[in-house]
């Protein structure tokens, strides 16, 4: 059984992974299986007023997941044409399909679609985007990228199965870009390597 297949099945189960993405090692949870986003805010000690993201893996299947009213689709479609996939999240409205718990914020949600090989062939063997946050500790620093190595070693048996990286290993960047379009104008939250103006 190939280790992504393996892991939509533990996620299906109620599961907690860690996965590789273009940056950080992440936890993963099913973003609609509340029990399981819950024990992954507690495996990362991670405050609940900080929502998790949707991870998709194809740029188009962020439609389904937000509020499109407004002129917010003239503005956000040249955006997602020029960088994803890649380590951009948008913040956004939150349209009726996407999942609503105490994990995520009521009226909007943060969604991303990495170019990870290995984290996109999972979100298309689980059906269905997955809820992930960095795999660390809360208020804890590391002074480089965790991947597969220092995942393993800070959290060897916290979760119930940690996926490995592709064998050639996948570009990475330093840091994600958060930009928020909630008001239907452009604002970055936080600034990463990918550089939207």
């Amino acid at each position: 059984m190939l280790p992504t297949e393996h892991a939509a099945n533990v996620l299906k189960q109620g599961g907690v992974l860690m996965v590789p993405t273009d940056t950080n090692y992440a936890f993963a949870a099913d973003p609609w299986n509340e029990h399981a986003c819950a024990r992954l805010y507690e495996i990362k000690k991670r405050d609940v007023k900080k929502p998790l993201t949707l991870f998709v893996s194809r740029p188009d299947d962020l439609w389904n997941y937000i509020d499109l009213s407004g002129d917010l689709e003239g503005v956000l479609r040249p955006l997602v044409s020029q960088h994803w996939p890649g380590p951009l999240n948008f913040v956004l409205p939150k349209s009726s399909a996407a999942p609503d718990h105490p994990y995520l914020k009521e009226d909007s949600i943060s969604v991303v679609c990495n170019r990870n090989p290995v984290l996109n062939d999972l979100i298309q063997r689980f059906g269905r985007p997955l809820a992930m946050t960095s795999a660390n500790l809360s208020g804890v620093e590391h002074d480089r990228l965790i991947d597969y190595e220092l995942a393993t070693q800070t959290f060897p048996d916290a979760v119930d199965y940690i996926v490995p990286p592709a064998p050639d290993k996948p570009t990475t960047t330093r840091s994600s870009t958060i930009v928020s379009l909630l008001d239907g104008t452009l604002k970055v939250l936080r600034q990463g390597d990918i550089v939207v103006a």
